[in-house]
């Protein structure tokens, strides 16, 4: 039977980068439910779709194809069979995200590609609601969290090679808005698991993260 290891929390607590590292580890693939999320919006943007216009949003999701490869230390998001990895972190694709995963009715569309993704597959998926909703019953869950300062930076220094005249303030306060959108949001809204193992990511590096990771996952039941 395959086996699913959860990642959630909060925007640049190191989900991405731990959860990759540590899949290549242990040598599960990585799902990253973020990146669905993103994939929907070029998917819609690419349509002409608003992000108000439900029904255009529904009928294009439930016609698109996903897949994720893993080649090295690298994986391909693919929409419909076209490599969309570059783009996913756009700024214009970032701005429409929040606006997207918040419909009830899109998280359920993610869901479904998510079960579908994991079939027969040892898995370690990252996202925000990974452990609390969509797999509540996985044997191994992680929550990471970080001060907003420090994931600041670490998202500042990311945006920064697509956009140079970004700030820190202003990533700060995006940090902060994002917190509180996805804590606060009517449908799957982030929370810690009660049974998650929660690590602070604050004064860790991924190496050492993945340390801590690896801790738990050989003295997990099996």
């Amino acid at each position: 039977m395959s086996e699913v290891i959860t990642i959630d929390g909060p925007v640049s607590s190191g989900k991405n980068s731990v959860a990759l590292l540590f899949s290549q580890r242990i040598g599960y693939q990585l799902i990253d439910s973020g990146s669905i999320y993103r994939a929907f919006a070029i998917a819609i943007l690419r349509h002409g779709i608003s992000v108000d216009d439900d029904l255009g949003i529904e009928n294009v999701l439930n016609n698109i194809r996903l897949e994720y490869l893993d080649e090295g230390d690298e994986q391909k998001v693919l929409l419909d069979g076209e490599d969309v990895t570059e783009d996913l972190h756009n700024p214009g694709i970032t701005s429409v995200v929040p606006f997207i995963s918040a419909k009830k009715f899109v998280r359920e569309i993610a869901n479904g590609f998510q079960k579908k993704l994991v079939e027969g597959k040892n898995t370690v998926m990252a996202g925000r609601d990974i452990g609390s909703e969509i797999f509540p019953d996985a044997p191994l869950k992680f929550f990471l969290t970080a001060t907003p300062e420090v994931r600041a930076e670490r998202r500042f220094k990311q945006l920064q090679e697509k956009d140079p005249r970004i700030t820190y303030e202003e990533v700060l306060r995006q940090v902060k808005e994002r917190d509180m959108a996805d804590t606060t949001r009517d449908v799957s809204p982030l929370r810690k698991p009660d049974d998650a193992i929660v690590i602070d990511t604050t004064d860790l590096s991924t190496e050492d993260s993945v340390e801590e990771f690896m801790k738990y996952f050989n003295n997990r039941k099996v």
